[in-house]
């Protein structure tokens, strides 16, 4: 077994050095450049549906230089690689990480590791995890109808809103409403809406659970209808001072 993934693995390493041959010893700076931006790109990982990702926070490449008096070329070549390297991930919808940075050595001598005809090395780092941001508090007051308290303050991820504290549906599920409206509100359904948490957006959202009065933001003059959950998963950003009608009753967001 472990010569048959041996001959595959050789037969691999064959395909692709066809297809990508290595650099002519009189390569020019810009295609060695090229060649290591093409290298780099390779290591772009998918990691969803239109979301790539460039797992590492810091690159170092080593060219080797044929002779002494490429020096001065192939460093202004080089100068810019870091820039030329942002800009090919922004080309494949992949931002850099925070703090990227890709540093070039000019080398006379190849590493001892090195196979003949190769040009340059790449070193690649691990990228840092970004702490994750603080997430900001939500205020709402009530404004009109009749809820079990009149203020709310959370820092959740998800705040849902409804009538009563514990509504059951049809199949016997319940689901605990946050901010809970007793039957002196009977426009607000018993899954109304509920407010969510965006940590990529750093913000929160309105989505509406399908209730049957609607739910709408009013902002300033705007007054905007939020569309069901299936329909729109997203939901809309809520800024504070921002209005929640839902069904007949109001509530006013503030975030800090």
């Amino acid at each position: 077994m472990r010569e048959r993934i041996a001959r595959v693995k050789q037969g691999i390493e064959a395909v692709r050095r066809f297809l990508d041959p290595p650099l002519d010893p009189d390569a020019p700076p810009m295609e060695i450049r090229a060649a290591v931006i093409d290298a780099i790109e390779q290591h772009v990982a998918i990691t969803g549906i239109a979301r790539r990702v460039f797992p590492y926070g810091a690159l170092s490449v080593q060219v080797l230089l044929a002779r002494a008096e490429e020096r001065v070329p192939f460093e202004r070549v080089f100068e810019d690689l870091e820039e030329r390297v942002r800009q090919r991930l922004r080309e494949l919808r992949c931002d850099a990480p925070s703090g990227f940075a890709a540093r070039v050595a000019l080398v006379e001598h190849a590493g001892p590791a090195w196979t003949p005809g190769q040009r340059f090395e790449i070193e690649y780092t691990k990228a840092e995890p970004e702490p994750l941001a603080r997430m900001p508090g939500l205020h709402v007051t009530i404004l009109k109808g009749a809820a079990s308290k009149e203020t709310y303050s959370f820092q959740s991820a998800v705040i849902l809103i409804g009538r009563t504290a514990g509504a059951v549906d049809t199949r016997g599920r319940v689901r605990r409403n946050h901010i809970a409206f007793d039957q002196r509100s009977p426009t607000v359904s018993r899954a109304h809406a509920r407010i969510v948490y965006d940590r990529e957006r750093g913000e929160y959202r309105l989505l509406d659970d399908g209730s049957a009065r609607g739910t709408r933001l009013v902002r300033g003059e705007e007054t905007l209808d939020v569309r069901p959950r299936h329909e729109d998963s997203r939901g809309v950003g809520l800024k504070s001072g921002d209005e929640i009608h839902a069904g007949d009753t109001a509530l006013r967001i503030a975030i800090e």
